[in-house]
């Protein structure tokens, strides 16, 4: 058994727009959509930073509004580049790409691929966060935990994460592969076709932006989720020591 590694990333972790695409957003109805969820995933980045503090986990995240590009898409997709961006020419949306899509993911992949070749089966949980209600439908669940069922350690580690949610926090609602599936196109997708799954255990964390909007509020759910990833982690690695000692 491997041994296990924390990392966090947060890909929608701001709405700051670099001063060359300024243009972009000078209109009302583009400034108003930069502000909007659109724009980034609000109180995802706070939680990834608490969720470092505690745990002590390297965190990959950036800050440019993903209405210029979408970290968690893939090339090709097409959600990658928004309405406001898609209006550049080729040249300026492979610019961004350049920029501040390759040079995120690249390094997030650079740094599996060392601790994978260290010997680490390195366990990736990137950080988001979801609207309450979509399309006048009101989401149930206060944290989602997206995985893909075909991956027996995925399907274990969130089940076994949802479990230590429910005992640190029990009137958290959590649920598996909610408010969206972890099977479709993200860069935790991308990096399972890479990784196999006894090196890499992607989970995607989304948090309902009802929790993280007060004080109080993010409190409660960095700590749940900060202790109960602890828990997990601390089980994940007796449980590779347990295994060490019987082949010894």
């Amino acid at each position: 058994m491997r041994r296990p590694v924390l990392l966090l990333t947060c890909e929608h972790g701001g709405a700051r727009v670099p001063p060359q695409y300024g243009d972009l957003f000078a209109g009302p109805s583009a400034q108003r959509l930069l502000q909007t969820h659109r724009g980034c995933d609000f109180g995802a980045l706070a939680l990834a930073c608490a969720l470092q503090r505690s745990l002590g986990a390297p965190l990959y995240a950036s800050t440019v509004t993903r209405l210029l590009v979408d970290l968690n898409r893939s090339v090709g997709h097409p959600l990658l580049f928004s309405e406001v961006s898609k209006k550049l020419g080729a040249a300026d949306r492979a610019a961004l790409l350049e920029e501040h899509y390759f040079p995120h993911r690249d390094a997030v992949e650079a740094w599996i691929e060392e601790r994978v070749r260290r010997g680490h089966q390195v366990v990736h949980v990137g950080v988001h966060s979801f609207t309450p209600r979509v399309d006048g439908q009101l989401r149930t669940a206060d944290v989602g935990l997206l995985y893909d069922p075909s991956r027996a350690t995925e399907r274990a580690f969130c089940q076994r994460w949802k479990d230590a949610l429910g005992e640190v926090d029990p009137d958290l609602r959590v649920r598996r592969n909610y408010p969206y599936l972890g099977k479709t196109d993200g860069f935790v997708t991308y990096l399972r076709r890479i990784f196999d799954q006894s090196r890499y255990v992607g989970v995607e964390l989304e948090v309902n932006q009802n929790l993280l909007s007060t004080p109080r509020g993010r409190r409660r759910v960095s700590r749940a989720i900060a202790e109960s990833l602890g828990v997990i982690m601390l089980s994940a690695k007796a449980r590779r020591g347990r295994s060490r000692s019987r082949r010894g």
